[in-house]
């Protein structure tokens, strides 16, 4: 009988040995596992804070390109509303040019042209009262011998300056024509005076 009682105290005893390794063992097993789902989780957490970090600095980033943008365009609306106040005075000082400068406009570009025979000039409405009998004159006398130079009855409504036609050749030097084609030089030169004086 103590052979089956010793037997069974093996028995006993090997089982609660086992059961401590196995409770050793799986205890480990959890920590291990607790271990690694901890560097899991910190793991994820810092890739979510880099992820959240870079969509926020992209953010910020448009935000200041959207600001840049609306800025520049704000910049460059009072660019063209200076430039186009400017060319607006500059054309209402052109229009009152004195007599004496109006004559010498005419005469002047009258002589660049290259045109013989019959030339009409038309005269803008805004310098018809350039047009006297004694400018006429004037006008007429700067001509070259080979052109035949005539006054029109007719005007340019809305303008100032004059035009020449020969047939379907014309030679615009109304004062709006003269600036529109120069505005662009003009622009530049302009904005790089005033900004230079700031």
């Amino acid at each position: 009988m103590s052979d089956i009682t010793n037997l069974t105290d093996k028995i006993t005893q090997d089982a609660e040995k086992n059961q401590r390794q196995y409770l050793k063992k799986a205890q480990r097993d959890i920590e291990n596992n607790e271990q690694y789902r901890k560097k899991q989780i910190e793991q994820q957490t810092e890739e979510n804070i880099e992820q959240f970090e870079k969509e926020r600095q992209s953010e910020l980033n448009l935000k200041v390109s959207d600001i840049h943008v609306k800025a520049r365009s704000r910049l460059l609306a009072a660019k063209q509303q200076l430039l186009k106040n400017l060319f607006s005075e500059g054309l209402k000082k052109i229009k009152k040019m004195s007599e004496e400068d109006f004559n010498q406009f005419v005469t002047s570009n009258i002589k660049q042209v290259e045109l013989t025979g019959d030339v009409e000039m038309v005269v803008a409405q805004d310098s018809v009262n350039y047009a006297t009998a004694e400018n006429k004159k004037i006008w007429q006398e700067a001509a070259s011998p080979e052109m035949n130079l005539s006054i029109a009855e007719n005007t340019i409504p809305k303008r100032g300056g004059f035009l020449l036609r020969q047939g379907e050749i014309e030679y615009n030097f109304t004062f709006e024509a003269i600036l529109s084609t120069s505005e662009e030089e003009l622009s530049s030169e302009l904005l790089n005076l005033i900004y230079d004086e700031e």
